[in-house]
């Protein structure tokens, strides 16, 4: 079974875009990715993913969850390759992602029994005619990505290094966003080599410091864009950490795929 929807309430922090269960699942090629976050895990046989030059089995209970517009290719491996899977989107898709640490992609090699039973519930009860129930999903997809994060934090490298290094970087980072922040510095802040500092948050994030410290300025600068119409593009810009207008444009499209001026008038239309 598959179910996409066409109309979407854009307004809610998360909604569902398309989920497919017990799909006997196609090759998919998508070198410019997907436009919605996308969460894949196999139910019979197995399959396999190429993205960021890896290439991850998905054998039964294991999945992946991948950010919007990241490459990447799947197809089966098996004969039969059946599968579970849900894509969403939501005004604060990108900052709950950001928040809770994952990256461009996060590959799970095992399951907990409730992520399939919460893709089978969202697959039955996705026509329902309750007026709420956008608004349930919304809440049930928050729940979905806390189990990802706790799986995350489970099975990252060390958890210890995370608390003693990786964690004081992105407090950090959250703190002192609108400052001039180099990878020397938040290197020298913890007494570590910068070299062994980026390998580790990357290991951890699949983003650089630099990239992360990136989405949390452009998450800033949306909370601004939507909340204070009296500032400026260019105030905007320099509040939240950069200090040239175009950079901060060219940033802040590559992460929207809109510019911050189009992002303002999704909130205040003339």
């Amino acid at each position: 079974m598959r179910y996409s929807f066409k109309r979407k309430n854009r307004s809610l922090p998360l909604y569902v875009d398309s989920v497919g269960y017990n799909w006997n699942q196609e090759q998919i090629l998508r070198p410019n990715g997907y436009p919605y976050v996308h969460w894949l895990h196999t139910q019979e046989g197995s399959g396999k993913i190429e993205i960021d030059g890896k290439e991850f089995i998905l054998k039964p209970n294991s999945g992946i969850l991948i950010n919007p517009y990241v490459p990447h290719n799947y197809s089966n491996i098996t004969s039969e390759w059946k599968t579970a899977y849900f894509t969403f989107g939501g005004a604060l898709a990108t900052e709950v992602l950001t928040l809770l640490g994952i990256g461009e992609y996060l590959y799970v090699d095992e399951l907990d029994e409730d992520i399939d039973c919460f893709i089978q519930k969202l697959s039955t009860n996705i026509k329902s005619d309750d007026t709420y129930y956008p608004l349930e999903v919304s809440g049930d997809i928050y729940s979905f990505l806390i189990k990802l994060k706790k799986y995350l934090l489970k099975n990252s490298p060390s958890s210890s290094k995370y608390e003693t290094i990786v964690h004081p970087i992105v407090k950090y980072l959250e703190e002192h966003y609108a400052e001039d922040i180099r990878n020397e510095d938040l290197a020298s802040m913890i007494c570590y080599s910068t070299q062994y500092m980026t390998r580790l948050f990357k290991e951890v994030f699949h983003l650089s410091p630099y990239q992360y410290l990136l989405d949390i300025r452009v998450r800033k600068a949306k909370e601004l864009l939507a909340n204070q119409p009296s500032l400026s593009i260019q105030e905007v810009c320099y509040l939240t950490g950069f200090d040239d207008a175009s950079y901060f444009t060219s940033v802040f499209k590559k992460s929207e795929h809109m510019t911050p001026s189009s992002f303002r008038k999704l909130y205040y239309k003339k």
